[in-house]
């Protein structure tokens, strides 16, 4: 299936999309398929070659009901707005509406028929970070919250209530800046309720809310209990990390050894010492997406010793930071 990407680039003010390949887009409308939410929705934009630029226009420039595209997909998916400028050239997390700009918007090219292009969202990338977002999770969170609303309703209805409006604004099928708001009043509530985090599940948060308390959250305030929760109960998924563990030996001459310091347990203690190994989920927990599926790729090797100075702060400190600290005693060894 054929791919193209919708990127953001600075043009001396306001940012305009450009997207790649330069013949994907150009003179179509586009409609963007959000399949797990199963609806098409028009976006009202289309593709133009401005001075022989690929470059997106709204149908209705000055309408501002109307979202631009990548705006109209992060509404749709429950995410902060992103800005059109990057005035900052600095990200920080959670993200808030118009706090960063999106670099990248990937998507698969579902159908075109050279007058109409058919889109379905693939993943997001912030610029001025590597944070990236897998919009499809993010978008079959949302229906999961939103089959699973009796539940959440049970225990807090101003936010069941907040999820159907929003679902509503979609069902409606128009690209209208009432997704948007909807959007935002979910977040809002997330946040009063759970803590500032970007998550998109609010079923993952009532779950996460329901399991036992860990150690490293002892170190965490209020609004980085829960993720904080999340990211230690899936480094202990068991069927992950044997799948992790299992791809890095595949990749390491059949070892399995620490990242940060380079112990190899076996060479220690024998076959037993493999247990030695912990998978660290090498995510940052500000940028936690708990509602994401966690890939073998997200996982890092770390022996216990450094797995516990990874986490001996907050946010996580990273495998080169840690291997930071030890370097002056390398030096010296």
């Amino acid at each position: 299936m054929e791919t193209c990407s919708v990127r953001w680039r600075s043009s001396g003010g306001r940012g305009e999309f450009e997207f790649v390949p330069a013949e994907t887009l150009a003179d179509r409308n586009i409609h963007v398929l959000f399949e797990p939410l199963g609806i098409t929705i028009p976006a009202e934009v289309f593709g133009v070659r401005a001075q022989g630029k690929p470059r997106l226009r709204k149908l209705d420039s000055n309408n501002r009901q109307k979202l631009h595209l990548p705006q109209f997909v992060m509404a749709v998916a429950r995410l902060p707005e992103p800005a059109r400028e990057d005035l900052t050239h600095a990200v920080t997390f959670p993200l808030e509406n118009k706090s960063f700009v999106m670099d990248s918007m990937e998507f698969d090219v579902i159908d075109d028929d050279g007058i109409d292009v058919t889109l379905s969202p693939l993943r997001v990338t912030i610029r001025n970070s590597d944070f990236l977002i897998e919009l499809r999770d993010r978008l079959e969170a949302i229906a999961k919250d939103v089959a699973g609303i009796a539940d959440i309703a049970a225990h807090h209805p101003d936010l069941a209530a907040a999820i159907l409006a929003h679902s509503d604004a979609i069902n409606a099928g128009v690209n209208d800046a009432l997704i948007r708001r909807t959007a935002d009043a979910v977040i809002a509530l997330q946040q009063e309720i759970f803590g500032s985090t970007n998550v998109g599940s609010v079923t993952v948060l009532e779950k996460a809310a329901e399991l036992p308390e860990t150690e490293e959250e002892e170190a965490t305030g209020k609004e980085g209990r829960l993720l904080t929760r999340i990211h230690v109960y899936k480094e202990r998924d068991r069927n992950i990390v044997k799948l992790a563990k299992k791809d890095f030996k595949a990749k390491n001459g059949g070892k399995l050894v620490c990242i940060c310091c380079g112990l190899d347990p076996v060479e220690v203690y024998g076959p037993d010492g493999e247990r030695a190994i912990e998978a660290h989920h090498s995510t940052p927990i500000e940028q936690l997406q708990p509602d994401s599926i966690t890939r073998i790729s997200d996982l890092d090797m770390l022996c216990a010793t450094c797995h516990r100075v990874v986490h001996s702060r907050r946010p996580c400190l990273t495998v080169e930071e840690v291997r930071a600290l030890m370097a002056p005693i390398a030096a010296t060894a």
